[in-house]
């Protein structure tokens, strides 16, 4: 396959940034402008307001001047006009990726898993062979990215741990996985034994220091039956202390040294606009570079990610006026800037929603639930070469009382001897319902003097207890500043039935990426036998189940008034932002295979493609300009090699992933094209 990117002309530069205030409609009783180039005998989805199909379209410079027959069109063909015969094809309005993280998404040579399901001894073959390439260290660290960690990873007999594969990699130097959802990490021995404490002083993690030094961080660090870490870990918290927290952007330099490769991101995939959903202020160098040789060929809202709890003090005051001085200073830099502007702000409002089955004692999810998560019991399952659930721990026993009282009293239990007499880990006996990523009361501050200085918000929830939380903060700071401003959640795994409906109240964008609406039946153990108990006749898949129930409820919420956005939120899961597989998962939420997830939740495809165009480009601030194809706006358009409206209505929803972008166009130029 052959990918062609055009390089817009000088002139067409030129034309584009003068016209970017809109072009007058000719006054009445004078010519039409004609047109530069007319397209004709297709199929042309307008996403305007009552989702009309035309033929044929007209554009001048960057803009559209009309839509309609090939008849309705006549009236701007000139000599010079170009025709250009779309062959029946599909048009849609340039795709908007409301939540991308698309510098991290670009293609740079780095050792990467794909997010393949491998099994340890496959991971650490690969790892070793790759790492030993030139050019592929970060400092002394040996960094492998996109690791599946919710599927593969079996034990074998070469290696039970996460750990011992990766001392396989390397007796010498660090080496770290990074989890293809940017939440998950796996360490080898030499990793691990870097961990500093409070006091600075290099003690490693252990099962002794876990008890002592690094009791806040044990949550987040894997275990084996003895006690010892396995090297596996959730969330970035432990990576301070390994020294390990540049290696949150690794592969940077390579970056900055193609700038290009962004492109690479987005035009293959139709997408003409996105959100950049936690733009990092020491990246922005990238789309500066891009900008300068006129190759940046999109519409990118920024949604700048500062840490608040970095600009607090040893009181937990933030200093909201320098956090929030950065992001104005960046907003104003990109305030003439047609292409970018820096309006939004980003915050995480907790974790993941995925446990680990192979630590022992298993570990729980950390995103907010709103209630206590369950603790399963499960055995590896040689056919199925992954684990099933054969049972839970009764939490509220009079065993697990005394188990914890003496657990808080610092007098853990012999593990074989409990484990031999119960049957599970005496951890299991302490109960968790997540945690939110900052106080919640730093959480609704941040969120109020953001909205106060004219940001909109872009918050990451998952868990139930998270999206409350976010709701609640949005509507305290539209409450108390006076304000309207249109904010998004992004995520949404899992929504109380209450909160469903405040979308639609406080005027609130759902933004999902659909990929993730279906079952995969070996990361689902991961999640929902934490929530609901699997162990009865309907496994994990129980339509009752709160999960099944409530987990990305799109019709839900839309048909609550809610408005649904789409975003894919590479590279998590995978560098291919994949916008058309995304449009798969909404229409029958079943893009792994049957059982679909709750396929009452389901949205139809008008609605989907709605959440990648016009009503992301709302969200997105730009539906004045982008968005629909309608007269007036930019001419920002996509044509694709088969009709994904007729396929859902068909029968064949399962065939939209297969679609293929054959041109973007980006302000009346064709910036990609693809030839076999």
């Amino acid at each position: 396959m052959k990918r062609h990117f055009l390089k817009l002309s000088a002139a067409a530069l030129l034309t584009f940034a003068a016209a970017c205030g809109g072009q007058e409609t000719a006054p009445e009783g004078t010519a039409a402008p004609s047109a530069d180039r007319i397209f004709t005998n297709g199929r042309i989805y307008t996403a305007d307001s009552d989702r009309n199909f035309v033929e044929a379209f007209a554009v001048n410079g960057d803009e559209i001047l009309a839509a309609g027959s090939p008849e309705d069109l006549e009236a701007f063909a000139s000599p010079d006009t170009q025709t250009i015969d779309l062959g029946g094809r599909l048009v849609l309005p340039g795709l908007h990726d409301a939540h991308i993280h698309p510098i991290s998404a670009m293609p740079v040579p780095v050792c990467t898993l794909e997010n393949a399901p491998l099994t340890l001894a496959e991971i650490a073959d690969y790892a070793a062979e790759c790492t030993a390439q030139p050019d592929m260290a970060e400092d002394d660290w040996l960094v492998v990215m996109a690791w599946n960690f919710a599927a593969g990873n079996q034990p074998g007999e070469r290696f039970q741990t996460m750990r011992e594969a990766l001392d396989y990699v390397s007796a010498e130097k660090p080496v770290i996985l990074r989890g293809s959802d940017g939440h998950h990490y796996a360490v080898n021995s030499i990793a691990l034994a870097r961990a500093q404490n409070a006091d600075g002083d290099v003690v490693g993690f252990s099962k002794e220091t876990l008890e002592t030094d690094f009791t806040e961080l044990a949550p987040y660090i894997g275990v084996d039956e003895t006690g010892e870490p396995n090297g596996r870990l959730t969330e970035s918290y432990a990576l301070g202390a390994i020294g390990a927290g540049s290696l949150l952007e690794a592969g940077m330099e390579k970056r900055r040294a193609s700038p290009e490769l962004l492109m690479e991101v987005t035009l293959p995939r139709g997408i003409t606009a996105f959100m950049d959903a936690a733009a990092d202020p020491d990246s922005l160098d990238i789309y500066d570079a891009l900008l300068d040789k006129g190759e940046f060929h999109a519409r990118a809202r920024l949604s700048l990610y500062f840490d608040p709890s970095a600009y607090a003090d040893e009181n937990g005051d933030v200093d909201y006026e320098t956090l929030l001085g950065k992001a104005k200073a960046i907003r104003a830099k990109y305030e003439d800037n047609p292409l970018i502007e820096a309006d939004f702000l980003k915050l995480f409002a907790d974790g993941v929603l995925e446990g680990d089955p192979l630590s022992d004692p298993p570990m729980a999810p950390n995103a907010a639930l709103s209630r206590d998560y369950l603790q399963p019991i499960y055995e590896w399952d040689e056919q199925a070469q992954w684990v099933k659930v054969t049972g839970y721990v009764d939490t509220d026993s009079d065993l697990c009382a005394e188990t914890r009282a003496k657990i808080a009293d610092g007098e853990i239990p012999d593990v074989a001897a409990f484990k031999a007499e119960h049957g599970f880990h005496p951890l299991q006996c302490v109960t968790s319902n997540g945690v939110l990523q900052h106080p919640e009361d730093m959480i609704m501050d941040y969120v109020r003097e953001g909205d106060a200085a004219g940001f909109t918000w872009h918050i990451h929830a998952i868990g139930d207890r998270a999206i409350k939380t976010a709701l609640d903060a949005l509507e305290a700071a539209t409450a108390a500043n006076g304000t309207h401003h249109r904010h998004i959640i992004t995520h949404l795994q899992l929504v109380r039935p209450e909160d469903q409906a405040r979308f639609a109240k406080d005027d609130i964008y759902a933004s999902f990426t659909f990929a993730w609406a279906s079952s995969d039946k070996q990361y689902d153990t991961t999640v929902i036998p934490f929530i609901d108990r699997a162990d009865g006749p309907n496994g994990v898949y129980d339509p009752d189940g709160y999960y099944y129930q409530n987990a990305y409820p799109a019709k839900a919420i839309q048909d609550a008034g809610g408005t649904i956005i789409a975003g894919s939120d590479a590279p998590v899961d995978t560098i291919d932002p994949r916008p058309f597989v995304n449009i798969e998962g909404a229409v029958n939420r079943a893009i792994f295979g049957p059982p679909p997830l709750n396929l009452d939740e389901a949205i139809s495809i008008y609605d989907a493609v709605d959440a990648y165009t016009i009503n992301a480009a709302q969200a997105m601030h730009q539906a004045d300009v982008a968005g629909s194809l309608e007269p007036g706006k930019k001419a920002d358009f996509v044509i694709i090699d088969q009709d994904i409206f007729a396929l859902a209505e068909n029968g064949e929803a399962d065939r939209i992933s297969e679609t293929k972008v054959l041109e973007t166009w980006f302000g009346g130029e064709k910036v990609y094209s693809f030839e076999e």
